[in-house]
Order: C-alpha cells, then sequence, then structure tokens
C-alpha cells in the first residue's frame, strides 16, 4: 500500500531533469539540458522572509532561468550566467557580488551562504564565521562542481574533494577514498557526501547514522542529496534514504521506489520527481509539501530543490511555432490566455477535443494565435464576432494576439490576416497525436 505520509502532486511535465546535489541547510547546483525556451521559477513552503516571493506566473522576474538553489532561508537562481537571490541576508546571503554577476555556470548554497563557479573559481558570501567563505587557494581554479553544508563548503576539482569550513564532526576531513573518481557532491547539515563509481561516501556528523550507509547504496547509485540530518540516494529510479527520521522524511514511500529522476532533502522533508509528479514526505508543518493547486499546472517542470522550509521547481513555456525563440506566440509577456479562469496557464484553457493544429500532443494557446478562437480549423467570421464581443477589453480571457492586454484593431488586423483554413502543422487531435510512434511526434 501506499505510504500515507507521501503526498503527491502532478507537473505534467515533458521532460524531467536530475538535479546533481542538494541538501537540507545547503543544496547544489539544479541544471536543466532542456530545448524549451524559458524557464521560469515557482516556490512555496515558509516564505517568512520571502524566500518564495519569485513573482507571478504573468510578471515573473526570474524568466530565462537554467539553475536553482536553496539555503536555509533564502533562494538563489542563475539568469544566463548572472546570480540573482532572494530572501533572508542578515549575513549577505543575498547580497550578489560582482564577480558573480556574470559568467557564473555553477550555483549552490550553504545554510546563510552562497557558493558559484566562475571559470573554474569558486566564488562565495554571506556567513563566514567558521571560513565557509574564505576560499582556499585549490578552490581558485580547475574546480568543477560545489556544494554546500550548514557551515561548511565543498568542492570537486580533478576528481577529488575539497571541504572548508566549520570541523566539529569532522565533516570536513576527506577520506582517501574521496581524494579521486569523485562524480558528485552534496552537503548535510553536519555531514558530508560523495559520489565515486556509483558507491556513496559519507563523513561528518552519525548521531542519527547519516553516515552508515547501506549496502543499497554501495553500487549504481547515480544522485545524492542530503537533509540536515538525512541522506538521500537514487539508485535504478528509486529513491534510498537513511538518517534521522524522527518525522518519517527517510521513510520512503512506495511511491518513490520506481521511475524517479530528481531528488530533493528539506530540513526534515525529502521530495521527488517522477514522471510528472512531485511527491513529499516527512515534515509537512509550513506548506512545503502542499503546493497548491498551482504546481498542477506547470509544463515541462526542469528542476527541483529544497530549502530548509520551502521548495523550489523550474517551468518552461513551449516553443509552441517551432521558431527556436519566445515571441508572441509563446507570450513572451507571459500574458497566458486565462480561459478556464483558474488563473493559472494551462492546457485546460482550450476545449477538450479541438484541433492539435501545432502538434505538439496538447491542447495549448497555440492553437488560438492563428485566430481560430472557437477551434473549428477555419478563421472566419465566427471568430471574428468572438473577437468582436471582447472588443477594448482590457486583459481579455483570448483574442489578445500581440499580448498588449487590450483587445483592438491589432487584433483584428491578425486575425483578418489569417482568414482562411487553418494550416500550421498537421491536424490532429490530442488523442491521435499521443497514439502516434515517439519518431511521428517529433517536428
Amino acid at each position: 500500500m501506499p505510504n500515507s505520509n507521501a503526498r503527491i502532486f502532478s507537473c505534467r511535465s515533458k521532460a524531467l531533469f536530475a538535479m546533481c546535489c542538494v541538501c537540507a541547510a545547503c543544496f547544489g547546483v539544479t541544471s536543466r539540458s532542456s530545448a524549451d525556451i524559458a524557464d521560469s521559477a515557482y516556490a512555496w513552503g515558509s516564505n517568512n522572509y520571502g524566500q518564495c516571493d519569485v513573482g507571478s506566473f504573468y510578471e515573473n522576474p526570474f524568466n530565462g532561468v537554467n539553475a536553482i538553489a536553496c539555503g536555509n532561508y533564502h533562494t538563489i537562481a542563475l539568469k544566463g550566467d548572472a546570480v540573482v537571490a532572494w530572501g533572508l541576508n542578515t549575513e549577505g546571503q543575498c547580497t550578489i557580488p560582482t564577480s558573480a554577476q556574470s559568467g557564473v555556470s555553477v550555483i549552490a548554497c550553504g545554510g546563510n551562504h552562497t557558493i558559484a563557479i566562475n571559470n573554474g573559481e569558486v566564488l562565495a558570501w554571506g556567513r563566514n564565521i567558521e571560513g565557509q567563505c574564505t576560499i582556499p587557494v585549490s578552490a581558485q581554479s580547475g574546480v568543477s562542481a560545489i556544494a554546500g553544508g550548514s557551515k561548511h563548503t565543498i568542492a570537486i576539482k580533478n576528481g577529488g574533494v575539497l571541504v572548508w569550513g566549520y570541523n566539529i564532526s569532522g565533516q570536513r576531513n576527506v577520506p582517501n577514498s574521496a581524494l579521486s573518481g569523485v562524480s558528485a557532491i552534496a552537503g548535510g547539515g553536519l555531514h558530508t557526501i560523495a559520489l565515486k563509481d556509483g558507491k556513496v561516501l559519507a563523513w561528518g556528523d552519525q548521531t542519527y547514522g547519516q553516515c552508515t550507509v547501506p549496502s543499497t547504496a554501495t553500487s549504481g547509485v547515480t544522485r545524492i542529496a542530503g537533509g540536515s540530518f538525512h541522506t538521500i540516494a537514487l539508485k535504478d529510479g528509486k529513491v534510498l534514504a537513511w538518517g534521522l527520521n524522527s518525522q518519517n522524511q527517510s521513510t520512503v514511500p512506495s511511491e518513490a521506489s520506481s521511475g524517479v529522476t530528481a531528488i530533493a532533502g528539506g530540513s526534515n522533508h525529502t521530495i521527488a520527481l517522477k514522471a510528472g509528479e512531485i511527491i513529499f514526505w516527512g515534515n509537512c508543518d509550513y506548506g512545503q509539501c502542499s503546493p497548491g493547486d498551482t504546481i498542477n499546472h506547470l509544463n515541462n517542470v526542469t528542476a527541483i530543490a529544497s530549502g530548509a522550509l520551502h521548495n523550489i521547481a523550474l517551468y518552461s513555456f513551449p516553443d509552441c511555432n517551432n521558431n527556436g525563440s519566445r515571441d508572441s506566440w509563446e507570450l513572451s509577456t507571459n500574458q497566458t490566455p486565462d480561459c478556464n479562469g483558474n488563473f493559472v496557464p494551462d492546457s485546460c484553457d482550450i476545449a477538450d477535443g479541438s484541433a492539435d493544429d501545432d502538434a505538439d500532443g496538447q491542447l495549448d494557446q497555440c492553437e488560438y494565435a492563428k485566430g481560430d478562437l472557437n477551434l473549428d480549423d477555419v478563421v472566419d467570421s465566427n471568430d471574428l464576432g468572438i473577437l468582436l464581443v471582447y472588443w477594448m477589453e482590457i486583459d481579455p480571457p483570448f483574442g489578445d494576439f500581440n499580448n498588449d492586454q487590450i483587445i483592438n484593431s491589432a487584433d483584428l488586423g491578425h486575425l483578418l490576416a489569417n482568414f482562411g483554413p487553418v494550416t500550421w502543422g498537421e491536424s490532429a487531435t490530442v488523442t491521435e497525436h499521443a497514439n502516434k510512434p515517439r519518431d511521428q511526434q517529433m517536428r
């Protein structure tokens, strides 16, 4: 039977991308390799310091993001090659230095510090009482990966692990086995995690057994993450977890026993991404397991990350007209027509059974972009009549082809220019499209 502690929310994603390393008090980079045009962020959970304030779907300031990470109570993103940050800033963790405003390729967070790689050099800012932001000479060039613990910083250079900062529990004491051949790293609150040849290595605080690697995690592991006092791994699509389990954060639900592609750990909660669904378990007292209905309508989720008491996800807008750029048809100003009035852009905004003219396998705003407002495969006087119903209306539900938030002569001109049969791509219903072989679905 499914674990009653697990909560699942559908994301209906087309593609899921795993994160390299994340942890509870400190979360590593999550990156994307999707061909989708632009990523935007959505966060939920505790927001006492504004760590979830990433803007709305319609006015999201973080469009174009390609990586995300979370600290205890702050959130960061990589937009282009510049770091952006929001949330708690009492120790300067959200004050971006000039060196991180361009040229950055990787990001990560510690509990109250922020980490980045710029041309192989580690940058760090925020809390530095324990030396976590004092970069050693060895980490000033040639670094390929980074992660953060609560008060320590971790890096990979030439396959070997480097650690600096707080060492009260031996989290800086890198074992000989982690001096070469390491492919991924993660940080827990007071422990450090590494992945070598499919085997999990862990050292530091052992109070709750978080560094006692089970036999199931000694081979075949592909992803690692850390919570404050628990450790998480991904093997053959199955989540493994061990360490503190006071709030069931290490009790993996049956739903996460196969098909999982990404993992993240919060202070006392764990999340996973599986075939369009986000699965949560552990402590859910701060809304971190209840993203609401909004998450159900995110298309193309590309990454996930967890803070102490919050989570963040990236989602993309599709390139509906397949021209390789976001334009008015992809609603570059994020004014997606909310036809079903649920305040989020989704495929429900198109009537069931209508033609999937752009053959992307879903009914979406692209079918409106040609001016076929009643979705009968032809732009004609019926569509003109619909447009006139909303004439001069501010923020109309649909028909605003140029995204200027009003129906006017510009939209009329667009509709008239497309009078006649809709010829955009092959005409297929969603069901027909979904039943095609995958190679025939590609345009």
